[in-house]
């Protein structure tokens, strides 16, 4: 598979943010699915604003190596391929996580 385009963003999660609350206290680690669903609304982003008829259908493989704590700055590498997107998440003490979501085609309302 050709990568068709690649991106990068970077991101900071506020240490306020009502997620961290009870995840975990005394010990505030970004969830797992907060930074699933900022990736696939960041993909959904990229493909409309470059725009693609393709639309993030699912999640294909992801796998979370390190939590990333708040204020912790991380950055999101997309890779947009033909049928899907490779991403991987990193901040300054290493990879988060990395994964493919899948692609398929922009449903509209009739």
């Amino acid at each position: 598979m050709a990568d068709a385009e690649s991106s990068s963003k970077r991101c900071t999660v506020d240490p306020q943010h009502p997620m961290l609350a009870g995840h975990f206290p005394g010990h505030p680690i970004v969830p797992g699915a907060w930074l699933l669903s900022w990736v696939i609304a960041d993909a959904t982003r990229q493909l409309a604003s470059a725009g693609n008829a393709r639309a993030v259908t699912g999640v294909k493989r992801v796998k979370f190596l390190r939590p990333l704590g708040p204020s912790e700055s991380f950055e999101c590498e997309l890779s947009t391929g033909s049928d899907t997107v490779r991403f991987t998440l990193k901040c300054a003490a290493g990879v988060i996580a990395t994964g493919i979501l899948q692609l398929g085609p922009v449903h509209t309302k009739t």
